[in-house]
């Protein structure tokens, strides 16, 4: 055997740490992002929230130790007047983030649906000239989860073809809760079973008895079926079992939207990530999360991580220096991170509220834009799925003080049919419009929707026909 040494150049990609932490910051939520620095906080020396120099007998800060025994006896002997203390209240940063009584905006309550959670994870699953395919195939999802309707039906209505409709069907029974979009129970459990074999929990028996042998498991046939899959009558069985306790016929009953802890709390209580608020100067915004925690890096760590960096006395061992540069660095970038998310959601919540500044000066959908993550992105000047991440799973409070998601502003859908609403709510009672002038109105008003989709969403909506609206 001849062994040779060589050397070659090779290019591969690899992600920058760095990056991945940024975005992870980027998609929290304002209680993920309370909860991340309370544990950095815990975990990292060199970080810390500035506030008043601890007491020195206790090491809490001199507000919150007014009943420490050794700072009593201090001030009693200084004679000091403890009336000063009553007008500044220690904060708990410790407190129970589900402690919302008397909190106003945690009592704000929006419903998520199961709709509004699909189309969110349709716009980072697809590109967006799928997106309109991908919406109305979920709008034709039950609240159990199945589809109702065909493709064909569907790629006729839109007026494209079966081959995209059915790629984007595909997509969305990928999404979560698993056997969502099924046509039928069959596909259903199928869509489970897949799931649940791609992540080494499933059953291969019963995965095949499903796809293969449907009627013989429906018509109790173990034996046919056991001989035909070689397997013993018992395993036949236990793979029935399993169907039976592992799978939810119901997948969309098993949906929850975000924040709601009680599965009979059917409206999620929710915190808004950023609210908005007119002034006499135009729209404000705050970034909520970030005003309240104030982070810098513990002077006396900076000092000895400036002695390091700058070559100063080599008092330090090795261990000493990596544990200072190490934790300074980190604190550093977290604190950096933070302000970029604030910075990133800041641009991206300016852009929409100038976007849709008919909708927030009026409160009527009738305004409302077809707006996409996609046009977002080329406004604020970063990549479309930083938009996403930024925007996932947070919520807005409006200056009508109505919390609203960040998909409520970019779900064409939902306004194309609160405008055909408004718009056959104020038509002439004696001349109405017909379905073609609907669509057409909306053409001019940015909406690209065909006629049959009009009647669809008039008809979801139980609005009579133009000849019927006649007075």
């Amino acid at each position: 055997m001849l062994l040779e040494h060589g050397l070659r150049q090779t290019l591969s990609q690899k992600i920058d740490p760095k990056l991945i932490m940024a975005n992870n910051i980027l998609q929290l939520t304002s209680l993920e992002l309370q909860q991340a620095i309370e544990q950095e906080l815990a975990e990292n020396p060199a970080l810390e929230e500035p506030g008043d120099d601890p007491c020195e007998n206790c090491d809490q800060p001199k507000t919150m130790c007014i009943d420490c025994p050794f700072y009593k006896q201090a001030i009693t002997t200084d004679e000091t007047d403890l009336s000063i203390y009553e007008l500044e209240q220690p904060i708990d940063f410790a407190a129970d983030v589900d402690d919302t009584e008397g909190d106003f905006i945690a009592s704000i309550r929006a419903e998520v649906t199961l709709q509004d959670y699909l189309n969110s994870l349709l716009r980072a699953a697809l590109s967006s000239n799928h997106w309109s395919v991908g919406e109305y195939i979920i709008s034709n999802i039950n609240d159990s989860g199945y589809l109702e309707g065909s493709t064909a039906e569907f790629a006729y209505e839109l007026g494209r073809e079966i081959d995209e409709v059915e790629m984007v069907l595909t997509v969305i029974q990928t999404f979560d809760p698993p056997g969502v979009g099924a046509r039928d129970l069959r596909e259903c459990l199928k869509l489970q079973l897949e799931r649940l074999a791609e992540d080494d929990k499933g059953n291969a028996t019963a995965l095949q008895i499903v796809c293969n042998y449907w009627q013989e498991m429906l018509t109790n046939k173990i034996g046919k079926i056991a001989r035909r899959l070689k397997v013993s009558a018992k395993d036949v069985v236990d793979a029935i079992e399993f169907i039976k306790k592992q799978l939810n016929p119901y997948p969309g009953n098993s949906f929850r939207p975000p924040y709601q802890s009680d599965a009979d709390d059917f409206s999620a209580s929710v915190r808004p990530d950023v609210i908005v608020r007119k002034t006499e100067a135009g729209y404000d915004i705050e970034i909520v999360g970030h005003d309240q925690h104030l982070l810098n890096i513990n002077s006396n760590y900076r000092s000895m991580y400036e002695k390091i960096k700058n070559g100063g006395p080599n008092k330090f061992s090795a261990e000493d220096k990596k544990h200072i540069v190490e934790f300074v660095e980190r604190a550093d970038l977290f604190i950096k991170n933070i302000n970029q998310r604030r910075k990133t959601l800041r641009q991206i919540t300016k852009a929409v509220v100038e976007y849709h500044q008919g909708y927030l000066e009026t409160n009527s959908k009738a305004f409302m834009r077809p707006l996409t993550r996609t046009r977002i992105a080329l406004m604020v000047k970063v990549h479309e799925s930083t938009v996403s991440r930024a925007t996932a799973n947070k919520y807005i409070q409006l200056p009508s003080e109505e919390v609203v998601g960040f998909d409520f502003f970019f779900d064409s859908a939902v306004s194309v049919k609160d405008l055909i609403e408004e718009l056959i709510a104020s038509e002439d009672k004696s001349s109405p419009l017909s379905d073609q002038r609907i669509a057409e109105i909306l053409g001019e008003r940015g909406f690209s929707v065909a006629r049959r989709t009009v009647v669809k969403y008039r008809e979801a909506q139980k609005i009579l026909s133009s000849r019927q609206r006649r007075i």
